[in-house]
């Protein structure tokens, strides 16, 4: 039986030393090993601890099963040397292994080394003990190494480290004070910081009564009943509040908010793990902030419109009181658009889309200034319009927050604007509105084109353009007034226009400078008249038969008048405002011709053109009555005689140049009266109130001898020689005589 045959249960490595050739290394055969080295052999051989043993001089190599894994792939180490199985570390365990032959023996925990035992280096670490093995001879035969691999172990141990480092690193970045609390023993664990909250010094000992007589009395109400809800097992265990505490030690008040969660095991609290922050500074801050909120509604309270703002989302988060009442929601809101009370529309008329609301826009960074016009409708039906303005606003970092609005109430202005646009509408005379700067045009009523005959689109870009239709003789006077109202002067021309259908026109127009709140000429504006005198030669005949239509021109052509005939009340109308003065003679038998409704919608507006009737009264004798009402000057029944319908033509244009004459005489005594100075008008004002020079001199501060020369200029533009003949003249501008102190009435 040979030495390598007495190892039984050695395992794969006994096995491998017994049918290994050792005849090829410095041992030599088994059979001439000592008995120290089959000792040694065999205890390592049946140990389950990893085992190395190096023998002889030249370190020849074994090692247990139990060795194998921290082998790795490396080439069988069995039967070679020492050194050579282990190069890549023996600069570090060559001096131990050294030393253990020399009788000394040696144990390291942790050892960090480098092994290539898997194709490629790597780091591992390793507790174990070098101990001498003696031979026959006393000396020392070999080395045994009981080795233990501690890799998994370090690096497990190293990743909690950097772990917990991190979590100490977040926490005091935070300043979180993790805690935690036995529901059992009521025992408390607190960091130096959360002690410090409490008003205590780092070492002082903590329980649950010290916790509990440092919480604000008004809040231990609160806390004592959160408590309660983390511990029952019926509930989630989430324990989260913000509370006050009045330091122990040092009196101060903190704010610590704290969240926690307790475990639960057979449905009792065994274990309690929480944090606290303190969030005094927070809670100022918030405090500070509803202060300065107070502050700025109670300034934005007085204002005479509303003014909001809202986050990114378009919540109303701050409101004054006058903006309440166009949201008709508390504020804060989240349902600030109320888009079923608001309507907006596009200039052609279509609702406005809410995503090109003022608001929304501004939300996307828009600045929405003058702003949009709304109708708002309110609680009780009526509506209102308002004007919406929206800007973003941002933070320092240029953030964008949300944005800010100001509702105004424009309720009356439009109000205002729709009667203005209305009577502008109806009114006779041409009216127009231009910007003072650019001389866009603003606003230009639709009677200008009938009066002047060209379009508005003409002058759109440029009001004064209109010059190109005033006569060339009078271009030059007109282009100078209207510059002088850029300048704030109000003067009144007299000129000649040339309309497109070649017939010539006389206009008065007033020119006049429309101001700011400053006082500042931003826009001018200008009543254009139709002054163009008719001897009453015009008639025009409004008849929808066509063969009545055509008796009735002939008869009155051949009486020498001008005739126009209409095949219907519509179309009489729409022409109305661009006729020059004329007699009217309606025919009210076919329904076409409008009936009564063209002298009452001739009244209305105001145009002066007499309407002679002509019907079948159907035998009643108050229609003549009824006609005369409805604004016509004469009422002819059916059959009338060609003479009579003369007589009542020739009636009508009569009036006409009566008027006529009227009208243009007080129009040249407002021109007259136009052209004077301020002086000048006081002196007018005394002559009418039937002043002496004396007297007027005494009430204007000025002398007789100067009251004397500018009554003579007064007198002189009025174009009278006698004080009766400035009284009439001057009421016909409609200027009467300034009561007198002491005048009854």
């Amino acid at each position: 039986m040979s030495a390598t045959d007495g190892f039984p249960g050695a395992g794969i490595m006994g096995e491998c030393v017994r049918i290994h050739d050792w005849t090829a290394t410095p041992l030599g055969p088994a059979e001439t090993w000592p008995q120290s080295l089959r000792t040694a052999l065999s205890i390592m051989l049946s140990s389950a601890f990893p085992t190395y043993l190096a023998w002889g001089p030249e370190l020849t190599s074994f090692y247990n099963d139990a060795c194998i894994p921290i082998m790795g792939d490396k080439p069988n180490g069995l039967g070679r040397p020492f050194p050579e199985v282990w190069s890549e570390v023996w600069d570090t365990i060559g001096p131990i292994t050294e030393r253990a032959m020399h009788g000394e023996a040696s144990y390291f925990e942790d050892l960090a080394l480098t092994l290539v035992r898997r194709g490629h280096p790597e780091a591992t670490w390793f507790s174990f003990a070098y101990s001498p093995i003696r031979d026959e001879t006393g000396g020392v035969g070999g080395v045994l190494c009981t080795v233990h691999e501690t890799t998994q172990r370090v690096h497990a141990e190293t990743a909690l480290r950097q772990s917990e480092a991190r979590l100490q690193a977040a926490i005091d970045l935070v300043d979180v004070s993790p805690y935690t609390w036995d529901p059992a023993t009521g025992a408390l664990d607190w960091d130096a910081r959360l002690r410090a909250m409490w008003g205590l010094s780092p070492d002082t000992p903590v329980s649950l009564d010290v916790w509990m007589s440092g919480i604000h009395p008004e809040d231990r109400a609160r806390v004592e009943a959160a408590l309660a809800h983390c511990v029952d097992p019926a509930g989630d265990g989430v324990y989260h509040i913000d509370y006050r505490v009045i330091g122990i030690e040092d009196g101060v008040e903190r704010w610590v908010s704290t969240h926690g969660r307790t475990t639960f095991e057979n449905g009792r609290p065994v274990c309690f793990t929480g944090a606290a922050l303190e969030i005094t500074e927070r809670k100022r801050a918030e405090a500070a902030l509803r202060e300065s909120e107070a502050r700025l509604l109670a300034i934005l309270d007085q204002l005479p419109v509303g003014v909001g703002l809202a986050d990114r989302e378009g919540n109303i988060t701050l409101g004054n009181q006058m903006l309440q009442q166009y949201t008709l929601v508390n504020i804060p809101s989240r349902s600030p658009k109320q888009a079923g009370h608001w309507r907006a529309y596009t200039p052609e008329g279509q609702p406005l889309s809410p995503s090109d609301y003022p608001g929304a826009r501004a939300l996307r960074g828009e600045t929405v200034v003058p702003g949009i016009d709304f109708i708002f409708t309110l609680p009780d039906g009526r509506e209102a319009w308002t004007r919406v303005s929206a800007a973003p606003f941002h933070n320092a970092a240029r953030e964008r927050l949300g944005a800010v609005f100001v509702v105004q109430d424009i309720d009356r202005e439009k109000r205002a604007e729709e009667r203005f646009r209305e009577f502008a509408a109806h009114s006779t005379n041409a009216f127009w509105i231009a910007n003072a700067g650019d001389r866009t045009l603003e606003y230009l009523n639709p009677v200008f084109e009938t009066v002047f005959g060209t379009t508005q689109n003409a002058f759109r870009h440029d009001i004064s353009r209109w010059i190109e239709v005033v006569h060339p003789d009078d271009r030059a006077r007109v282009a100078e007034a209207f510059g002088r109202t850029a300048l704030g002067v109000v003067s009144v021309e007299e000129f000649r226009i040339t309309r497109t259908d070649g017939a010539l026109r006389w206009i008065r127009n007033t020119f006049f400078p429309i101001r700011d709140e400053q006082g500042r000429v931003r826009r001018t504006g200008g009543i254009a008249q139709d002054i163009t005198r008719h001897d009453g030669r015009f008639v025009y005949i409004v008849d929808a038969d066509g063969t009545s239509r055509e008796s009735l021109s002939r008869v009155l052509w051949e009486a020498g008048y001008d005739v126009r005939a209409f095949p219907s009340g519509k179309a009489f109308l729409e022409s109305a405002p661009a006729l020059v003065s004329g007699c009217v003679v309606l025919d009210i038998q076919q329904p076409d011709a409008g009936g009564l409704a063209v002298p009452r919608e001739l009244k209305a507006r105001r145009i002066g053109l007499p309407v002679v009737v002509l019907g079948d009264a159907g035998g009643d004798v108050t229609f003549g009555v009824h006609v005369m009402k409805a604004g016509a000057v004469d009422f002819l029944p059916l059959p009338y005689r060609t003479d009579t319908l003369l007589a009542a033509v020739a009636s009508a244009a009569a009036d006409i140049r009566q008027t006529e004459e009227v009208h243009h005489e007080a129009g040249r005594a407002r021109a007259r009266m136009a052209e004077m100075s301020g002086r000048e008008r006081e002196v007018l004002a005394g002559i009418l109130a039937g002043q002496t020079n004396k007297q007027i001199g005494r009430d204007i501060g000025i002398s007789p001898r100067t009251v004397e020369t500018h009554r003579a200029h007064v007198m002189q533009r009025l174009g009278a020689k006698t004080v009766p003949d400035a009284v009439r003249i001057a009421a016909s501008a409609g200027v009467q005589a300034p009561r007198r102190s002491g005048d009854g009435g």
